[in-house]
């Protein structure tokens, strides 16, 4: 799987998730643009990839902010003249609150999180994408957003509006060479889960790196004929 001097737009490169993505993509030879919302996370980022042999520069983007992902598309479109890949790896986990409890503050948190985020992205990308006649974007689901559960339904709720999504972008992208996948993970082996889960049994989670390597494969010349796809990576979870 090749996705050499192709150029990929990574959000949520900061995260446990994202710095393996980014990192596959680097080693394999594309140019990233790594988005987080703070200055300070991605310089942090700058530091661990340091030593990376790739090409590769970080933009603060507030994605919940329609201005903000404009001129972020414009500063990747100035320095590329092109992108290639868009990975929407932004989201956040809400679990243990019913229905009832569920306040309009955390379903709205969910939905922006989730689903604004990738929304904006997509929306200023796609007529990138559709006057090159190509492009890949690859979106990320959640097992909760294919079958939800007790205490989750913001979360699932969000999750499936992604899944939706991505249907949409397939159909719309279809007659200009655009693909458009979801990767729908169980638990991700990251930092942040083990110590929000510590008794639980880490083996059976899926690893960052095994997402990454998929979503490397959906942006790859490979998987051009691939689109609109849901594509669950559980682990053993």
């Amino acid at each position: 799987m090749t996705v050499e001097n192709k150029v990929a737009i990574i959000t949520g490169a900061t995260g446990g998730l994202g710095k393996a993505v980014t990192h596959a993509f680097l080693e394999n030879g594309a140019r990233v643009a790594t988005l987080a919302s703070r200055e300070a996370s991605l310089k942090g980022l700058k530091e661990q990839l340091s030593s990376s042999k790739g090409d590769y520069f970080a933009i603060a983007t507030n994605l919940l902010d329609e201005s903000s992902v404009k001129s972020m598309v414009e500063q990747v479109l100035d320095k590329y003249d092109r992108i290639d890949c868009l990975i929407n790896l932004v989201g956040g986990f809400l679990g243990g609150v019913s229905i009832s409890e569920t306040s309009g503050e955390q379903w709205d948190n969910m939905f922006n999180l989730n689903l604004k985020s990738a929304f904006l992205c997509c929306k200023h990308v796609l007529p990138v994408m559709k006057k090159q006649k190509s492009g890949s974007i690859v979106n990320i689901g959640s097992k909760g957003g294919i079958k939800a559960v007790a205490g989750m339904s913001a979360y699932s709720a969000s999750k499936a509006g992604v899944i939706n999504l991505t249907e949409a972008l397939a159909a719309e992208g279809r007659d200009d060479n655009i693909t458009a996948n979801v990767v729908v993970p169980s638990i991700i082996d990251t930092p942040a889960n083990r110590q929000a889960m510590p008794n639980a049994d880490f083996e059976n989670w899926v690893t960052p790196e095994t997402i990454a390597s998929t979503i490397l494969f959906f942006c790859s010349d490979h998987a051009r004929d691939i689109s609109g796809s849901v594509v669950p990576v559980y682990g053993k979870a």
